[in-house]
């Protein structure tokens, strides 16, 4: 099978995000057969940013090919559009990469869309059945009307968004601290078979053992998390701090590594 690198949540263009361009990371993937990005590469829910955002996962596409690696963009929920992939499976069903957003009622429980985004996803929920495929197609469908701008007819007026910030913080960090059984949970309904789960999603790196699962979080490229990459082979998966020196991303330590078999 080669090996993968992984890396979530780069949103380019964003403010905040600490990749400016796709020669930063271009040294990551060197001596890679392939590339995913698990979601959030680009940034749509910005109507200023985001066809320079949609740029900038273009010229990743372009050095890839140019440096011979196999790329893959799964979609998240800042970037719904840009690929019809919502997961990939490894080891034989034992290792699931997917964004992380689907688990989480309205993915996005600090955010004042969320109440929108769980409604519209519980709707297509009833209308297509309750699976693995259908939790995933609906929660992309429902990411897809958030980040086009649907529900923009619901948004708060600023002196009201302004008192929202900060039940927002808590509920940030009650997400971090529910996270890995939330995910745990969701698998053991919806993909019993894995074992290793790899998201992003929340830009809270870290490694979790729930109910025989390790959920691996690989953070983000920004505030307020260090990114992480994970690395796939056929018999093992690694886990790498990221380190930036000159403005360029490199792997560091190993936080873990396990056998996949």
């Amino acid at each position: 099978m080669g090996k993968t690198l992984i890396l979530s949540d780069i949103h380019f263009c964003k403010r905040g995000s600490t990749v400016k361009s796709v020669e930063q990371l271009r040294p990551l993937w060197q001596g890679f057969d392939s590339l995913i990005l698990n979601g959030d590469t680009s940034e749509l829910h910005s109507a200023s940013h985001a066809e320079a955002s949609k740029q900038a996962a273009a010229d990743v596409k372009v050095a890839t090919k140019r440096d011979g690696v196999k790329i893959t963009f799964i979609c998240g929920n800042h970037d719904p559009t840009i690929s019809d992939i919502e997961h990939i499976w490894f080891h034989n069903t034992k290792t699931l990469v997917f964004h992380g957003h689907a688990p989480i009622e309205g993915v996005a429980p600090w955010s004042w869309r969320c109440k929108y985004i769980a409604e519209n996803n519980e709707s297509q929920i009833k209308e297509t059945g309750d699976g693995f495929e259908e939790q995933l197609n609906a929660t992309r469908t429902a990411s897809t009307f958030a980040a086009t701008g649907a529900f923009k007819q619901h948004r708060p007026a600023a002196p009201h968004m302004l008192m929202l910030s900060v039940p927002a913080v808590y509920k940030v960090i009650r997400c971090w601290w529910q996270y890995p059984s939330t995910v745990a949970n969701w698998i053991h309904l919806y993909a019993p078979s894995a074992k290793f789960v790899i998201t992003g999603h929340t830009h809270h790196a870290g490694i979790w053992k729930r109910q025989g699962i390790t959920v691996i979080n690989t953070g983000c490229f920004g505030f307020p998390s260090h990114p992480r990459a994970v690395v796939i082979d056929s018999t093992t998966i690694t886990v790498h701090k990221l380190t930036k020196k000159n403005g360029v991303y490199e792997l560091g330590r190993v936080c873990e590594s396990w056998s996949a078999l």
